[in-house]
């Protein structure tokens, strides 16, 4: 009896942790409803610098609150520079586009592949290596995107927006974000990470942002959008996340991102009045499908030790 209520106890304790890491996916499915909203008040740019530097505001305290330091070691730098450049500039830029030019239901649906780019630059910048099953599982999901790109209106290439050429541009990019933040994270910790690499992307953006920046006919709702992408999608996501995967693995984790298009799609249907084509629903059926399967082919692999593009690494705590 004692065994079965360690069990039960055990169970509800780790119920805890899938419960966030759900509420993590359906948060960043509604960071592309919101920020479809948003691309009609303001630039990319500007809903970018506004994002980052309210998210700056709130961690700085949590920080410091948290790690009892503000200063990372300087070896963090370069890598926290390049997470700025290419997670909060280049990254929040393209996503702002894709939103703005395609549905939030085909955004949502490209951002899965956001897995495949992170294996990809692992490949080639970390000499990782995936099996055949991972690399069918990669074009299975691929094949699906495509199907969701071109169905949307007409089929065949006449039926691709440009929103969807761009989210593919910033599916890109995050592989690249996603090395540079493993590289960073060796130095700090991920909490300080997004600090930085929130400080140095609104201190870009700033100079270039700063001049010509403007909101159209704000509102009560525009505030409210803007918290949202700011606290929930960035920094409450970021510690529901962290959270998960510290306690069920990251290949656990993992399992619950392919919840991130069905969330989308729901919530593009009730709140934006999105109505995706069969062809669509069928290509995110698809990517889900390729998403499990090399999510599949990743447990079975062993465990390896990747190094990150350092010459000197600090010892493991």
């Amino acid at each position: 009896m004692l065994r079965l209520q360690q069990m039960i106890l055990r169970g509800e304790w780790r119920m805890k942790y899938v419960l966030l890491l759900v509420l993590a996916s359906f948060f960043w499915a509604g960071n592309f409803v919101i920020g479809k909203e948003l691309t009609a008040y303001a630039s990319p740019g500007a809903l970018t610098l506004l994002r980052y530097a309210l998210a700056v505001l709130v961690l700085l305290p949590l920080v410091w609150w948290k790690e009892r330091q503000l200063l990372p070691p300087k070896a963090a730098f370069l890598p926290l520079f390049l997470m700025g450049v290419t997670g909060v500039v280049l990254f929040n830029l393209l996503q702002f586009l894709a939103l703005a030019n395609t549905t939030a239901s085909n955004v949502g649906v490209i951002s899965t592949l956001n897995t495949y780019s992170i294996a990809i630059c692992a490949v080639l910048l970390l000499k990782e290596r995936i099996t055949l099953i991972q690399a069918g599982a990669m074009i299975i999901s691929f094949a699906g995107a495509c199907l969701v790109i071109t169905s949307g209106s007409g089929g065949g290439m006449q039926g691709v927006q440009s929103g969807d050429l761009w989210m593919l541009a910033a599916v890109g990019v995050f592989g690249i974000y996603s090395v540079c933040s493993r590289w960073a994270t060796s130095y700090v910790s991920p909490m300080m990470s997004v600090l930085y690499s929130g400080i140095i992307g609104v201190g870009i953006l700033l100079p270039v942002e700063g001049p010509s920046f403007a909101i159209h006919g704000a509102d009560s709702y525009f505030v409210g959008a803007v918290l949202y992408i700011s606290l929930i999608a960035t920094i409450l996501c970021m510690v529901f996340w962290g959270t998960g995967v510290k306690y069920l693995g990251a290949l656990t984790a993992g399992l619950f991102m392919n919840l991130n298009p069905v969330f989308t799609v729901i919530l593009a249907f009730i709140l934006l009045g999105e109505q995706p084509a069969l062809l669509q629903l069928g290509g995110t059926a698809i990517v889900i499908a390729g998403c499990l399967l090399y999510s599949y082919a990743s447990m079975q692999k062993k465990p390896v030790t990747v190094p990150v593009p350092s010459s000197k690494q600090p010892a493991a705590e």
